[in-house]
């Protein structure tokens, strides 16, 4: 239940930073790079928030403080999703190219794969939160890499099976999930 709070507070946190305007000295002869934002945003990738090892995600940004996003993409033993928000410290408009994110998403989060025991191999679902970067590059600032960290919320049912499948004594070699993951992506922004 601590975890369920901590997920809906970082998720309002966003929900309510996102709203807020910001005041930005006008660094450009052109208004319109402060103005006027991307409506949505492509991207390809490997990480949890492209659905798994490796997808496709897209954004829709309502407003330049933030972006709702799905994702689609493959794990070793199946299909994955995520469905999130996103929310930026610096808006998502032309003049901006790094731009600081956090993300509050629920899907796929984790899988166990094991050779010569199929019986465990499964996808499970939970919250995951982290934070990352975009960087933009070129004039247009469209196209550029997205980088993230992120903290995966296992489930419990994850977490039975996962101690199960250690105490089973027919299977040996395992490789422990790492508490935190990365994920990378290249990303095209549609205006």
């Amino acid at each position: 239940m601590k975890k369920l709070s901590i997920i809906i507070l970082l998720f309002t946190s966003l929900l309510a930073f996102s709203q807020e305007t910001v005041q930005y000295q006008n660094l450009s002869k052109d208004t319109k790079d402060y103005d006027f934002h991307s409506m949505a945003d492509m991207g390809i990738g490997i990480g949890l928030n492209y659905g798994g090892l490796m997808g496709f995600q897209i954004q829709y940004i309502p407003l330049n403080h933030l972006a709702v996003f799905g994702s689609v993409g493959y794990y070793i033993v199946g299909f994955g999703w995520q469905v999130g928000v996103q929310g930026y410290l610096m808006p998502k408009v032309p003049s901006k190219g790094f731009r600081v994110y956090g993300t509050a998403m629920y899907g796929t989060n984790v899988a166990i794969a094991v050779e010569n025991a199929e019986h465990y191999n499964k996808i499970y679902l939970g919250p995951t939160i982290g934070a990352g970067l975009e960087m933009r590059f070129g004039k247009s600032k469209k196209n550029g890499l997205n980088i993230d960290l992120f903290y995966p919320i296992r489930s419990s049912e994850y977490e039975t099976e996962w101690t199960k499948m250690k105490n089973d004594p027919m299977l040996s070699d395992f490789i422990e999930p790492l508490p935190v993951t990365f994920s990378v992506g290249y990303h095209f922004e549609i205006r």
